[in-house]
């Protein structure tokens, strides 16, 4: 991955941005909402790092390592083991890109649109973007009443 606490950063909106390099060194940046502001906030206390972005070493990487990740991944897969094997067994499997994936079915199921998540992915195709679940009966169903809905 490569990205740092220096690829991070905050626009004119205040909204939070991590700026990386892609495939092909293609440049783009990708939303960090405040829910994952806070988890690397408490991510940073955990390492004993500044919390506070002007106390950033730029040159800190935001993963420690990939093992790190793995390690959790794998702990809590022990955990569930017993009452949930085979979504242990996914988390044991859990990498970079199983997170992407999870993170784009996530918003997606939460309402944001197709063409937002592309964009987050760095997708440059909505057709790669579209193989994501996007929707269930229930949200389709209560998009169609607020579309329909008496005004």
């Amino acid at each position: 991955m490569g990205a740092t606490l220096g690829d991070i950063r905050t626009d004119e909106h205040d909204d939070h941005w991590l700026h990386l390099v892609g495939k092909g060194s293609k440049p783009g940046k990708v939303a960090l909402p405040p829910l994952a502001r806070t988890a690397l906030d408490q991510y940073l206390v955990q390492r004993r790092l500044p919390v506070t972005p002007a106390r950033w070493d730029p040159r800190t990487p935001l993963l420690a390592s990939l093992d790190v990740m793995r390690r959790f991944f794998d702990e809590v897969a022990d955990v569930i083991a017993a009452d949930h094997p085979a979504v242990a067994e996914k988390l044991r499997r859990a990498g970079p890109h199983w997170m992407r994936h999870a993170q784009a079915t996530h918003a997606l199921a939460r309402g944001a649109e197709l063409t937002t998540v592309r964009d987050n992915l760095r997708h440059a195709s909505i057709a790669t973007t579209s193989i994501y679940p996007q929707s269930d009966e229930g949200k389709r169903a209560r998009q169609m009443t607020e579309a329909f809905a008496a005004r």
